[in-house]
């Protein structure tokens, strides 16, 4: 049995997800711990139900079996003399491991962020996460708004490049060292300098989650007749913007999951999707990268 812990925040859990549907396709006996990852993380939880995905869970004695978290007596003193024997691997790096379509016996902490975990079940993985089945459980829950409604017939009717610019947690001092000075301002006017170039007459639908900025120096800074923030105030409204971001028809990326499956999602053949240079610092992120994704080459990088 494989034990995979769900975690982060919603682009994270389905890069969990879809490993875990590679790992069902090659025969495996599967499960997926959606409470151990979100113990210590209240800010998050659970995120795929909205896409109507169903999946396999570890009941209590197969969870103690792989953690070695029994509380009998006679456990506790083994754990204490001896060292707990945890059957997990905690992804170290941001690279391929090929090895873990292969174990077995095993639970698995880590994110899993490159397709080449779920290549194989690419037609499955796009299945599970259509945005228009999406789209739909918002309005019957009545999440779908009427502002989102106009914002998706004008992202339909044109050529609508999305802009993700993610601030929020990304600023805080423990994460800046990690995600710090990828995503700057010179990133983002060279990629729109490159959609206008390349699609004249485009239109930018730009998203973000720090809705305070957007309405300061965001609005000063991208403010050309050309460009729409997106505005849904009010609510969690995270699914919304992942379905209007998807529609785009294409996509400038900030160095986020979320925006990696709303391009990845695209339905449009002809897209171009701009990305950072570096998605993190100091790691190795280049199995992060798509073959449909197109580096933003500055004249001087920060």
């Amino acid at each position: 049995m494989v034990i995979i812990q769900l975690a982060g925040g919603l682009g994270n859990q389905m890069f969990q997800y879809a490993l875990y549907l590679q790992l069902k396709d090659l025969g495996r006996e599967v499960k997926i711990d959606d409470v151990s990852g979100f113990a210590e993380d209240p800010q998050r939880m659970p995120a795929l139900a909205p896409f109507g995905v169903s999946y396999d869970r570890p009941s209590g004695e197969e969870m103690i079996r792989m953690l070695d978290s029994s509380m009998l007596f006679w456990h506790r003193v083994r754990r204490k003399l001896f060292g707990r024997h945890k059957k997990s691997y905690f992804e170290q790096g941001k690279l391929f491991i090929p090895d873990v379509l292969t174990w077995d016996d095993i639970y698995l902490e880590g994110y899993w962020q490159t397709e080449k975990y779920f290549r194989q079940v690419e037609r499955q993985v796009r299945e599970a996460y259509d945005t228009d089945r999406l789209a739909a459980y918002l309005e019957r829950v009545g999440a779908w708004k009427k502002s989102a409604g106009q914002y998706l017939e004008e992202i339909d009717s044109g050529c609508s490049v999305s802009i993700h610019i993610r601030r929020g947690d990304y600023l805080t001092p423990g994460n800046q060292k990690l995600y710090g000075g990828i995503c700057t301002d010179a990133y983002y006017i060279e990629g729109i300098r490159q959609m206008r170039e390349r699609f004249p007459g485009c239109r930018f639908f730009l998203f973000t989650n720090d809705r305070a900025w957007a309405a300061g120096d965001g609005a000063r800074m991208f403010s050309a007749p050309d460009t729409t923030w997106i505005d849904l105030s009010g609510g969690d409204n995270d699914y919304t913007e992942f379905v209007l971001m998807s529609r785009c028809k294409h996509h400038i990326l900030a160095n986020s999951s979320f925006s990696w499956w709303a391009s990845y999602l695209n339905k449009n053949p002809g897209k171009t999707v701009l990305a950072p240079q570096r998605w993190l610092n100091g790691v190795d992120n280049s199995d992060f990268y798509r073959a449909d994704m197109q580096k933003v080459t500055l004249l001087q990088e920060p």
